[in-house]
């Protein structure tokens, strides 16, 4: 079946156009993600940046410096693209490289947001952190970009906006809030009880017995006290250390909340981790289920270390605090930046690397289970390589249909369900066939009246999505398009948007035949979302 080309026409309300300061409008086609298998080449598209260990990205790579295995199988890879910060081919079309694989096709752009998480249980909202994130703030933030703000402790929250000076004001009111581990008398620290439960290092437990011998022993000889002295500080860690790890799995359940809201949004996740660093006991379930879930959202975890170059604490003891944000980077296909004294940068890096690649491959057929990702260097090298952990590949009868979504308005394309959370008139027309098309206008008309606003600067900022798709008679994607309007209102503006509506109106062109029309549109604040199905008959 042959797809014309088709236009895609918004309008801030019905009857005149908006001006640029009050609405910016997005508009790209629109086709099923590229996070798991397509429908008809099978085709698996990984991006993956490479970072030196300050965690800047490494640019001049090329196909031929990197293996592929999925599930432990390894895969030629058929298309590959170096792309810049902005997202922009790094090669114009046609160049030839020596490994001679073609450029990946660049998907268009689609908008990031990013999440700032301050672990200000465990550091992350220190005076130190908070200049570098006012400072990296202070820099302005690009088009497409939102950014929100969760602590640990939920003092100071900021749901997804594009004002930085919004962002600059809350930032100025976040506080520590740290609740450090009493070191009873006869004990140790809450870092050295951790060591002494798990038995890691022996210097420190005999320091631990050291410790309690005051608090158990009276005259006894070392023989009769050494057992008295050892159950004791055995005790005292294992208090400390279940006191030390609800802190921890306080913050994870925070982190759980962020990730939560994330993924209740259409583009580009990253979620930035500022923390000291906290202590998990092997295996935790909780952080498993954290990582799962990012994974499963297609979330990318950078965590930026709050000590910087600061005094250290000893490598073990270093090492343990860092050991559960080491565990969340590499789980989700991120970067753990530390050693760095240069904070406002790491979140400069973690948000937009300056380089990362794009590659493709095709795995065989579908089996409808999650695929292990690996992607590695041919030769060692000291640069670490972060990609998506895997993807989740269709069954093999869902073949011929839509692949699976990665995000609420993805699964709604598909799916039968009428959610109504978004007010709106839904109209469908369409005209006479021209070169073999006929052409099917659909007209959506929101009602913003009962819509969350952000308000700051004077001004009601909101995003609201809209697609509109054309499926066939089976349910299979034929064309569709997504556009995205950031508005930051006047009061004025605002009144009469909610008098008149807020209208998006797509033209979508199909050879004769039966079809169903499926328009979605969802707000930012919220994730609240609407769907209509109206079937089309085109003649």
């Amino acid at each position: 079946m042959s797809r014309a080309p088709w236009l895609f026409l918004f309008a801030g309300i019905v009857h005149s156009q908006a001006p640029p300061q009050d609405v910016v409008i997005r508009s790209r086609a629109y086709t099923p993600p590229s996070s798991v298998l397509r429908a008809e080449t099978m085709l698996v598209e990984a991006s993956l940046a490479v970072r030196d260990s300050r965690g800047h990205a490494i640019s001049g790579l090329q196909a031929s410096d990197f293996d592929v295995l999925d599930n432990g199988i390894p895969q030629k890879i058929i298309a590959f693209s170096e792309l810049t910060a902005d997202g922009r081919p790094a090669a114009a079309p046609g160049t030839k490289f020596p490994d001679a694989v073609p450029l990946a096709q660049v998907p268009p752009p689609q908008p990031k947001y990013v999440t700032f998480f301050f672990d200000d249980y465990h550091g992350g909202a220190s005076l130190f952190m908070m200049k570098a994130a006012r400072a990296f703030i202070a820099k302005g933030l690009k088009a497409g970009e939102w950014v929100s703000i969760v602590t640990a402790s939920s003092q100071g929250d900021l749901d997804f906006t594009t004002d930085a000076n919004l962002l600059a004001e809350k930032l100025n009111h976040l506080a520590s809030h740290d609740r450090h581990i009493v070191t009873p008398p006869c004990g140790v620290n809450a870092v050295d009880s951790y060591i002494v439960v798990y038995r890691l290092d022996v210097p420190t437990i005999e320091a631990a017995i050291n410790a309690a011998k005051p608090c158990t022993c009276g005259g006894e000889s070392e023989r009769e006290c050494r057992p008295k002295a050892q159950a004791l500080a055995d005790q005292l860690a294992s208090a400390s250390w279940q006191e030390t790890r609800a802190q921890s799995i306080d913050t994870i359940d925070a982190l759980g909340y962020a990730a939560k809201r994330l993924s209740q949004v259409n583009g580009a996740r990253v979620l930035v981790l500022n923390s000291a660093g906290f202590l998990l006991g092997t295996r935790q379930p909780e952080m498993e289920r954290f990582v799962d879930g990012a994974v499963k959202w297609g979330i990318v975890v950078h965590a930026i270390d709050e000590n910087a170059l600061g005094p250290a604490s000893g490598l073990l003891r270093q090492s343990l605090l860092w050991t559960p944000l080491a565990e969340v980077t590499a789980g989700t296909g991120g970067h753990l930046f530390k050693n760095t004294n240069d904070l406002a940068g790491a979140m400069e890096l973690a948000m937009t690397p300056e380089v990362t690649y794009l590659l493709n491959f095709n795995p065989g057929p579908r089996d409808g289970t999650f695929h292990k990702l690996q992607i590695r260097f041919k030769k060692k090298r000291p640069e670490s390589v972060q990609f998506r952990p895997g993807y989740f590949s269709p069954p093999p009868e869902a073949a011929k249909a839509a692949p699976a979504a990665r995000d609420p308005m993805d699964a709604a394309v598909f799916s039968s369900d009428l959610p109504r959370a978004i007010p709106a008139q839904v109209r469908v027309a369409t005209g006479p066939l021209k070169d073999g098309n006929v052409p099917v206008s659909v007209s959506v008309t929101v009602d913003v009246s009962g819509l969350q606003f952000v308000e700051s600067s004077g001004r009601h900022a909101q995003q609201i999505v809209f697609l509109m798709t054309l499926l066939d008679e089976h349910g299979g994607f034929v064309t569709g398009r997504e556009a995205i309007m950031d508005l930051s209102l006047t009061d004025e503006r605002l009144a009469s948007m909610k008098e008149e509506g807020l209208k998006g109106v797509a033209t979508l062109n199909a050879p004769p035949g039966a079809y169903r029309v499926r328009a979605i549109v969802r707000e930012g604040m919220k994730g609240a979302l609407s769907a209509w199905t109206v079937p089309v008959d085109l003649q």
